[in-house]
């Protein structure tokens, strides 16, 4: 086996480990963030507040309503009841009573508007739980499609770090330093296909001399552009 082929055998296990990695860090990421779910929270507790002041105000409304009609009652009573003969008395009686009818129509005006804002309130509530709830289902469901997902890869890593070591194990590669050296510059990239007399990684024109030096068994030739190790494309 030419020296430029077992680095690419190694590079091909390398690639899909660092492939794989970097796909459990991405997923890491996404089950770790949880802005979404806590801002869509954050609102409904927000709406929850204004529904809680909302059902407050409406109380209170209907409380005053409430009151005025036992006012209005006991005017009543009193107008009506025979227990009052003095005219003066009764004219004041049936002036106040057209106040309190006045002053109720005013405070069913308020509370019909509180009963309102108070459904607008609740609307708006149900909506925002409803959309936290519908997020959570969903970052639920995707959270155990990509845990499965990263436990896929976790065994996928282990499997491809045994054939690693049993690779490197079974295979003399003194240009190893070279290798990792080169990895670590090149975005974990060391070995790049020659395509014809083109580096596949960075796209430069390989010099005719060096072509033939990478098709060499014995040889190991480097793309002068991006200082990659040169494997030739099988033909």
């Amino acid at each position: 086996m030419s020296l430029s082929k077992t680095l690419y055998k190694l590079q091909l296990i390398d690639s899909e480990l660092d492939l794989a990695r970097k796909r459990i860090e991405i997923i890491d990421s996404i089950l770790n963030d949880h802005k979404e779910l806590d801002l869509a929270l954050k609102t409904q507790e927000e709406h929850q507040k204004y529904l809680t002041e909302k059902q407050k105000d409406l109380k209170f409304a209907e409380h005053n309503v409430e009151d005025q009609n036992q006012k209005i009652a006991q005017n009543q009573k009193r107008l009506y009841g025979g227990a009052i003969t003095n005219p003066k008395e009764l004219e004041d009686l049936q002036l106040e009573s057209t106040s309190l009818q006045k002053y109720l129509s005013a405070l069913e005006d308020r509370q019909l508007e509180a009963m309102l804002d108070m459904e607008q309130t609740q609307e708006t509530y149900n909506q925002s739980a409803a959309h936290a709830e519908e997020i959570s289902h969903r970052k639920e469901t995707e959270s155990a499609v990509l845990q499965s997902e990263k436990e896929e890869l976790v065994s996928r890593i282990e499997i491809l770090g045994r054939d690693r070591d049993d690779y490197l194990a079974d295979t003399p590669i003194p240009n190893l330093p070279t290798y990792e050296k080169i990895r670590k510059s090149s975005g974990g990239i060391a070995v790049t296909l020659m395509v014809g007399n083109s580096c596949s990684a960075c796209g430069a024109s390989i010099p005719s001399a060096i072509e033939q030096e990478a098709r060499s068994p014995t040889k190991m030739s480097y793309c002068p552009a991006c200082k990659r190790i040169l494997h030739p494309k099988p033909r």
